[in-house]
């Protein structure tokens, strides 16, 4: 069975009413793991500002998820606080596509020894581009996650999961960012370790990631696709 990563990202807007529906609806749907993303305060883009989580915030979102979910994986960019993440037990972390370069983060979450598991995604790297990265980093606790950044179908090219894997013998996930949420359910036939995809709530808002989001209104839809996808494998 696929782990299925439902990713709240930025879309909680710093707020904690909304971060409560999150959990609250999420909960309630056969979700094994959740992310959220913690970026530094410099970080974030005008439009992204009310984002921002204090210590006390980020210490009572995470507590939240862990009593509810079996996984919680973060996202971030903030070196500082990886102390405070790894008291609070965290399973998994993402690099996202435009971070991935950032080679002091990721050998510092390497090092930790509270990490479990790095996923890192691929979106923008060739793979000539992923060889240097591990050759940099190793392969210690390394996963890695095709996503696409391409707006027409065709393009997707979810037969990327299978070559990353033939190529580097890691665990290869799909992370969606496509406005066809087909390629959600569909990615299971080219057996990725994780499904990750992003999700908002049934708000008209202008979430950070809103095109390629799941309303959670949907969610049943996508998910019972999914279960349809293993069955027919």
């Amino acid at each position: 069975m696929t782990l299925k990563i439902a990713e709240i990202g930025l879309n909680h807007m710093g707020r904690m009413d909304y971060f409560n529906d999150y959990v609250k609806f999420l909960s309630k749907k056969k979700i094994e793991a959740v992310t959220i993303q913690i970026k530094k305060k410099e970080s974030l883009s005008k439009s992204e500002k009310n984002c921002y989580l204090n210590d006390r915030k980020v210490i009572a979102f995470i507590k939240l998820l862990k009593k509810n979910f079996k996984f919680v994986g973060l996202v971030t960019d903030d070196i500082e606080r990886i102390k405070i993440f790894k008291k609070l037990d965290i399973n998994f972390y993402k690099i996202t596509s435009g971070m991935i370069n950032n080679m002091t983060l990721i050998k510092k979450l390497v090092n930790s020894s509270g990490v479990k598991q790095i996923f890192l995604s691929t979106g923008f790297s060739s793979l000539n581009d992923v060889k240097k990265i591990l050759r940099k980093v190793g392969r210690k606790k390394i996963s890695l996650i095709h996503t696409s950044f391409e707006k027409e179908i065709t393009k997707v090219n979810l037969s990327r999961i299978n070559l990353l894997r033939k190529k580097f013998k890691l665990p290869v996930a799909y992370g969606n960012h496509s406005t066809y949420f087909n390629c959600i359910s569909s990615s299971v036939f080219f057996n990725p370790c994780a499904i990750f995809f992003y999700v908002k709530l049934n708000k008209d808002l202008n979430y950070p990631d809103k095109k390629h989001a799941v309303s959670i209104k949907e969610l049943d839809r996508i998910l019972n696709n999914i279960k349809e996808n293993e069955k027919l494998l």
